[in-house]
């Protein structure tokens, strides 16, 4: 999506070596170690990181001049009542609390769903929680998504998926 808002631009995504799985269908993938003996290959490297105050991903592409990147994904048809709760966060993002995850449990199950804590988004029709790989991954597969806003990637979240809802707090 990056390469085809700047068109005629190589645009490589690095990342800690063991990281590179979570890029795997991202396009070129770089190791860090790899990147830092390769430095003078690249006419420019951005470092994205959590500056304390806003999301890293997002400044960029703000930066940038990007103001959706929507997936544009057709949503999963539902086979399986089967949702996956996505529980844990990492900075910027805050993990949810028991209470919070009971309460998306029992929204789940208002809804017809088989409620699942932290458990493999594969199969699922369905993940909600906070800001995570998997709720990304799940979004980017097609897979119907709520977001549980914890941290500062809401905006974020909607420039990605659209069709993703925003659950509120």
């Amino acid at each position: 999506m990056l390469e085809n808002h700047f068109t005629g631009l190589n645009i490589c995504l690095g990342c800690k070596d063991d990281k590179t799985h979570l890029l795997k269908d991202s396009g070129p993938i770089l190791k860090i170690s790899r990147i830092k003996v390769e430095r003078k290959s690249y006419a420019y490297i951005r470092e994205v990181r959590f500056n304390g105050k806003t999301h890293p991903v997002e400044d960029l592409l703000v930066e940038s001049g990007i103001k959706n990147l929507n997936t544009g994904l057709p949503i999963k048809e539902r086979i399986t009542s089967r949702c996956v709760i996505v529980s844990k966060g990492f900075q910027p993002t805050e993990s949810l609390t028991t209470e919070q995850i009971k309460g998306l449990e029992k929204l789940a199950k208002e809804q017809g769903w088989e409620p699942e804590v932290d458990t493999d988004i594969e199969n699922s029709d369905l993940v909600m929680g906070v800001e995570s790989v998997s709720l990304f991954e799940a979004g980017a597969q097609g897979i119907p998504t709520k977001l549980y806003p914890t941290g500062l990637g809401t905006r974020l979240y909607k420039m990605l998926f659209s069709n993703g809802e925003v659950l509120h707090r």
